[in-house]
C-alpha cells in the first residue's frame, strides 16, 4: 500500500485530501501543517509520496521540497499550488518535484496526479 504524507497549512484541505486518498486505497500516514511537523513525522513514519503545498506561513514549500529531496531522495513529491505560473512550475521541477497539481482540482484529477507520480 502506498504511504502518503500531507503537508498543507489548511487543516480543512488536509482532511479532505485524506478522505479522498484513503477511500481510493492509499494510506495517509502523516499530516503536517508546517515543515517542522513534516520532517519530525517523516523521521518516525516514512512516506512513499508527499503532497506538498507551495505556501506556508513563514516558510516556502519549495525550500522544503529541496530539503526533502536531499534527505529522502527516493520519496516522491507532488507539489500542490494555486499559482498557475511557469516560474513556479519551473522552480518546483528544478528543486526535484515529481509532479505538480494545480488548485482547484477535483477527485479524479487528484487520484490521476498521484498515480502518475508513484
Amino acid at each position: 500500500m502506498i504511504k502518503i504524507a500531507l503537508a498543507d497549512d489548511s487543516g480543512i484541505l488536509r482532511s479532505a485530501l485524506k478522505n479522498v486518498l484513503e477511500s481510493s486505497g492509499f494510506q495517509v500516514v502523516l499530516e503536517a501543517e508546517n515543515g517542522k511537523e513534516l520532517f519530525n513525522g517523516l523521521e518516525k513514519t516514512p512516506a512513499d509520496l508527499i503532497l506538498l503545498d507551495v505556501f506556508f506561513p513563514g516558510e516556502s514549500g519549495l525550500d522544503m521540497l529541496e530539503n526533502i529531496k536531499k534527505k529522502y531522495p527516493r520519496t516522491k513529491v507532488l507539489v500542490v499550488t494555486g499559482l498557475r505560473q511557469d516560474n513556479v512550475l519551473a522552480e518546483a521541477q528544478k528543486r526535484g518535484a515529481d509532479g505538480v497539481l494545480y488548485k482547484p482540482f477535483d477527485t479524479g484529477e487528484l487520484i490521476a496526479a498521484v498515480e502518475r507520480v508513484i
